[in-house]
């Protein structure tokens, strides 16, 4: 048998294996055993991260669970668990930027998270991290409400500002802003309120604010500020681009109000006759007709005067307006210098409005003012009997009687019973 040997020649200019192929087939060799003995390692330093996520609520800040965290150069993530808390390990070494994220929450992104080899970072300082509902300033317009309702109004200011500022697209941004101006309303500082109004007008003329904003404007400017000429010109301003408003006939008293104010009494009849003629459902129709009869009173028209008082009580018999109206009806009278017909109508104040009080506020009644001047008007006939009887039933049923300025009605009636026995002894 034959055996056959094939002879190969060696080719020309081979010298056998590079011996950087070698290396390299060395190094790959060596990381394949170190892979499959479990022995890898990182040729890159690194670090961790951890802390905490809370979510923002009314009462206060409680943990968020289920939060996904993640951070830059790093493939790990993690979820935050019951009590907010996170960690992600494997992150290499430097200055990354931390991620929390959660449907329902707005993303929250905090940076500078320094990541140093071997070591856990606290994020935040280990203080928890508040997330925000992604509602667009809507949990910070109930926040700022509720501290708003408790008369908190500077922390309302705050929390509203904070709204306008995170959020200055957001649908509650206008809410946010007329709360603000009702806040330093609350506060009495009328000047920064017309400012904060403002804005409204000129940054959400869309609002359904608007005709509030310029409305409180003139208001503000009117019965805070005294700005009486400012006022009127801003109520027919409202007037003219609200007609509609719920605040139209408001509007129209107050024209009427700052004409009365400065002395222009005919052009507040005017005003307050245009409440009655154009706003007929208005709940103001009682006052418009009783600032008529005493715009009327003012310029010494007793006969109109009169005239007019009349109407609101045959008109709006319960309205708050028909007692002094029938006070003012008898002190018409007693201008006019009628005594016999004045006391005949003081004395009507006191049979059919015993328990009313004034319109001020102060909760003073009117009767005793009333019993007072059937007095005086006793005293301007010279019945001197009839005008101590009159002064002493005040001693007698209205002892805690005060004037407008708080001092009380008896020691100025006892001084005309001492003045009257004094000088008409024999009365």
């Amino acid at each position: 048998m034959l055996l056959l040997i094939k002879n190969f020649k060696k080719i020309k200019g081979d010298k056998g294996p590079s011996p950087v192929i070698s290396v390299i087939f060395l190094i790959l060799l060596s990381f394949s055993l170190l892979l499959l003995n479990g022995c890898i390692f990182s040729p890159f330093p690194k670090g961790s991260a951890e802390g905490y996520a809370y979510k923002e609520t009314i009462d206060g800040n409680f943990p968020l669970e289920g939060a996904q965290v993640s951070i830059t150069s790093s493939t790990n993530t993690a979820l935050t668990d019951s009590e907010g808390y996170f960690r992600i390990d494997e992150v290499s070494v430097g200055n990354r930027k931390l991620t929390i994220t959660k449907e329902g929450y707005d993303n929250c992104n905090i940076s500078d998270v320094i990541i140093e080899e071997g070591e856990t970072t606290l994020v935040n300082d280990g203080e928890p991290i508040i997330i925000h509902t992604s509602d667009g300033g809507k949990f910070l317009l109930d926040s700022g409400i509720v501290y708003y309702n408790q008369g908190d109004y500077n922390t309302a200011i705050t929390t509203f500002q904070q709204l306008i500022t995170d959020f200055p697209d957001s649908e509650y941004a206008d809410d946010a802003q007329y709360y603000i101006a009702w806040s330093y309303y609350n506060l009495a500082s009328y000047e920064q309120v017309i400012i904060e109004f403002e804005k409204i007008a000129d940054n959400y003329p869309n609002s359904e604010f608007a005709d509030d904003a310029k409305y409180y404007i003139a208001y503000c400017n009117e019965k805070k500020l005294d700005y009486y000429v400012k006022a009127l010109l801003q109520y027919y301003n409202f007037l003219d681009n609200f007609p509609d408003s719920e605040f139209a006939d408001d509007a129209q008293l107050g024209i009427g109000d700052c004409c009365y104010a400065m002395g222009q009494y005919s052009s507040a009849i005017e005003g307050y006759q245009k409440v009655l003629d154009n706003y007929p459902q208005s709940p103001l129709l009682a006052l418009a007709q009783y600032s008529i009869a005493q715009s009327y009173r003012r310029m010494a028209k007793y006969d109109n005067a009169i005239d007019e008082f009349t109407k609101v009580i045959d008109n709006y018999p319960n309205s708050d307006y028909s007692a002094p109206a029938q006070y003012y009806i008898a002190y018409s009278y007693y201008e006019y210098q009628n005594y016999n017909l004045a006391i005949l109508e003081f004395q009507k104040v006191i049979d059919n409005y015993s328990n009313c009080i004034w319109l001020n506020g102060q909760d003073r009644l009117i009767a005793p003012c009333a019993q007072y001047y059937i007095g005086w008007c006793y005293e301007k006939l010279e019945q001197w009997s009839a005008a101590i009887i009159a002064y002493q039933k005040i001693i007698d049923n209205y002892p805690e009687g005060t004037w407008s300025d708080g001092s009380l009605i008896i020691e100025y009636a006892q001084s005309r019973i001492d003045w009257i026995n004094e000088n008409h002894p024999s009365s």
